[in-house]
């Protein structure tokens, strides 16, 4: 039998004595004896409101607490709010925060972009640009350790070969550099340390965020090998015919046959390697180093200087610096000055001049003497620009590069002649740069008629959302990176699709960005409030 006793004004229960002849629960009647298996009896505690004769006196002692039938005694009881948690379970049942990644993305391809400004860095995170270029420098001085490493036997070769009287004579020891760099060991030796550019521009990508080395290779996120092969149906018999009309014209080349196989070997196995590594380095990650920065203009200039500067020093050092290279360097410093503010983020004015700019930094690191020389070599670097951008991706641009390095060097390997003795696509008169160009132009209007649907715009990577949404705020507020009506008037459109998805997102953080990045709930300010009262 069980009851319930009447409450207090305040609501407190047991403000009254139970009824009369009435047991509490788990009582016993009086007289009852407790059976042997039931646990020991506990005293009941008195309800809040009992008469004096059964509460206990201020100041009296206060009784011990019953044993168990065993001589310990019972634990004493705590309310609910202060007990311990069982084991292994939370103390408070609540959603665990959110996890931060590790590495939070600096410069995620945003959609609808060219591939020059594919990675733009995301607000605070420009530092990130530092540890990519300290990545693909230690590439690049990595790939030069090895391929020292494999040319050093043919160097010291050619050097001991050379008499006590040669020695003193610059021009005796370059000719025996360029000889053993002729040599197979030395040729693996070139083509390895450029190489190692491929590794370096993607790894370097890397550091951007996740999704962002796969933009190095295409604006499609992935290296394209449909895109190889179409580029190569018509680049490939348009530079057979071409290299081999510019041999039939240089009256250097002995035409005796006397091939060194070993030389063919490494050119058919490591060239493409070689060619595809430039592209990487300048085609790739300088061109989205420089194309990257819409907004500080001046990052272009700083670069492109500290790079022509690092170029005429090393020529210098190797007594091969001349006029026509330190012409290619301010000419190229000065299109990465000029050119963002005159290109204004059109995407088709930034490739040109990120073409200029690159094209005559990959020409005077050649080192040629002849200005004509330098002008032929780089417009294949401008060619690769312009195909690089006409396809989105350094596919065709790649099979270009090693289409004109393959057919140079097997004829003359097959001859028995350095690939470095004669350089026929480079030589010292307009004539060669005449048909270079025409060459270069019909190569890039057959990849230009034939691959209509090249994918030449960024879709977005995972996590590009709030760069996108950022693009979008400073497109509509008419931003300085973005100056073309048509421009704006995009950006306008995708602000306003944006407003309106996060307004019929079914989730309150949809759309708002990661959770680390969400703004912190203000209380709303009164009228009081705004007048500096409080109430």
């Amino acid at each position: 039998m069980s009851w319930s006793g009447p409450q207090d004004a305040q609501g407190r229960p047991g403000a009254a004595m139970p009824p009369q002849g009435a047991v509490p629960d788990g009582a016993l009647p009086d007289g009852a004896v407790p059976p042997p298996w039931a646990p020991p009896q506990q005293p009941a505690p008195q309800p809040w409101g009992a008469p004096a004769s059964v509460q206990q006196h201020w100041g009296a002692p206060t009784p011990a607490p019953a044993t168990q039938s065993w001589g310990a005694p019972a634990p004493a009881q705590q309310p609910a709010w202060q007990q311990p948690a069982p084991w292994g379970a939370a103390p408070f049942p609540a959603a665990p925060p959110p996890k931060k990644p590790a590495l939070l993305p600096a410069a995620l391809p945003v959609g609808d972009r060219a591939y020059a400004e594919a990675l733009v860095p995301l607000e605070r995170r420009a530092g990130r640009w530092g540890l990519a270029w300290a990545i693909a420098l230690g590439f690049f001085l990595g790939g030069q350790v090895v391929g020292a490493a494999l040319m050093l036997p043919a160097l010291l070769g050619a050097i001991v070969s050379l008499p006590l009287s040669a020695m003193q004579d610059p021009q005796a020891v370059t000719d025996a550099v360029f000889e053993a760099i002729g040599t197979p060991f030395g040729m693996l030796g070139v083509n390895i340390g450029w190489a190692a550019m491929i590794p370096g521009a993607i790894v370097a990508a890397a550091a951007f965020g996740k999704g962002a080395a796969g933009y190095v290779s295409s604006v499609a996120g992935t290296w394209r090998w449909s895109a190889v092969g179409r580029s190569a149906l018509v680049v490939v018999p348009i530079f057979a015919v071409y290299i081999g009309l510019t041999l039939a014209l240089d009256g250097t080349v002995e035409w005796t046959w006397d091939p060194n196989w070993g030389l063919v070997a490494v050119v058919l196995l490591t060239t493409p390697l070689q060619a595809t590594g430039e592209e990487f380095a300048f085609r790739g990650f300088l061109t989205q180093m420089l194309g990257g920065w819409v907004r500080q203009r001046w990052v272009p200039l700083a670069i492109v200087g500290s790079l022509g500067i690092v170029v005429l020093g090393f020529l210098g050092l190797q007594g091969g610096a001349n006029a026509s290279m330190l012409v290619a360097v301010l000419v190229a410093t000065a299109a990465a000055g000029i050119g963002p503010w005159v290109a204004a983020g059109r995407p088709l004015a930034t490739a040109v001049w990120i073409g200029i700019s690159t094209g005559l930094l990959f020409g005077s690191l050649h080192g040629h003497d002849a200005f004509s020389a330098t002008l032929q070599l780089s417009l294949v670097g401008f060619a690769c620009s312009m195909l690089t951008h006409r396809t989105g991706g350094l596919e065709a641009a790649s099979v270009l590069h090693t289409a004109n390095n393959v057919f140079i060097m097997v004829p003359l390997a097959l001859t028995g002649q350095s690939a470095f003795s004669a350089q026929p696509v480079a030589g010292e008169d307009w004539l060669s740069l005449g048909i270079a160009a025409a060459a270069l132009g019909l190569a890039y209007l057959a990849v230009h008629l034939t691959m209509p649907r090249a994918q030449r715009r960024t879709v977005g990577a995972p996590g590009a959302e709030p760069a996108r949404a950022a693009a979008a705020a400073r497109a509509a507020r008419g931003s300085r990176d973005l100056l073309t009506p048509a421009t704006r008037r995009r950006g306008a459109a995708r602000a306003r699709a944006a407003g309106r998805a996060r307004g019929a997102a079914p989730g309150p953080r949809a759309a708002a960005g990661p959770p680390w990045r969400a703004p912190r709930p203000r209380a709303p300010r009164t009228r009081d409030a705004r007048c500096g009262r409080r109430g």
